[in-house]
């Protein structure tokens, strides 16, 4: 029976021996297992940050192009804001240009409106003192420009131009020669006018002819012997003859 005890203690003893080598073995699969499994978390760790690092980053692109995009608007708007600033400053120099302006026109049509008047004043006795061509039509001028003073719906300047329109009309006369036909006394007679310098009335049929004395306000009549030269004047006056040297009484040399 000995013999077999040592037999089971020798198999016993063999076993030991195996285990204490397998031991270590295990151990190590064991490490390189939990290594391994160590490895794989912080793997997926690091997957995990690195996905939530591309996040943070493309939200910080983000945040930073809406920066970017609000600081051009910005920049674009406190633009607008200095443009739009001088803009308002010159349109409020300019409104005060305006007021000033219409201050200004206010105290001129203040002032150019009398001065109109006695303008016309003046014109309408000038016309009635002057030698006395076209009465009818100068009188006319002037009563239609008293007229024209009192309508709302015409400019001060445009007033102001007719007045010295009219004005210019009657200084003309006093530059050129006229011929037309006019009544007198109910009678149809042939004016001339030689500027301002004298004025002729003929019968139609070229027979008789007067000339006009300022001085007694009145037609004195003209001897036959000139009227040979009125009838050329008058025709030189129509622009039917060719101008020529003509031999024409003045009022002061007329019969009196």
């Amino acid at each position: 029976m000995k013999p077999a005890i040592s037999h089971v203690s020798k198999g016993l003893a063999l076993l030991g021996l195996i285990g204490s080598v397998l031991s270590p073995s295990l151990s190590v699969a064991q490490d390189v297992a939990d290594a391994k499994k160590e490895i794989a978390s912080s793997e997926k760790a690091g997957q995990n940050s690195q996905q939530r690092i591309n996040s943070l980053d493309d939200q910080a692109q983000k945040l930073l192009n809406e920066y970017r995009q609000i600081k051009a608007e910005a920049d674009q708007l406190n633009l607008y804001n200095r443009q739009m600033t001088r803009i308002v400053g010159n349109q409020e120099e300019e409104l005060a240009s305006l007021d000033r302006q219409i201050n200004e026109i206010e105290r001129t049509e203040r002032g150019i409106l009398p001065l109109m008047s006695r303008m016309l004043d003046n014109l309408q006795q000038f016309v009635e003192l002057d030698t006395p061509f076209l009465p009818k039509e100068r009188a006319t001028r002037v009563a239609l420009l008293r007229d024209l003073m009192t309508r709302a719906d015409v400019t001060i300047s445009e007033k102001f131009r007719r007045v010295l329109e009219a004005y210019q009309v009657e200084v003309d006369y006093g530059r050129n020669i006229e011929a037309y036909r006019g009544q007198l006394d109910n009678t149809s007679y042939d004016f001339l006018r030689i500027g301002r310098v004298a004025l002729y009335r003929l019968t139609n049929d070229g027979q008789q002819a007067w000339v006009w004395s300022q001085k007694k306000k009145d037609w004195l009549s003209l001897d036959q012997a000139y009227m040979r030269d009125l009838r050329k004047a008058l025709k030189v006056a129509q622009q039917t003859a060719a101008p020529e040297l003509l031999n024409l009484p003045l009022p002061t040399a007329a019969k009196s």
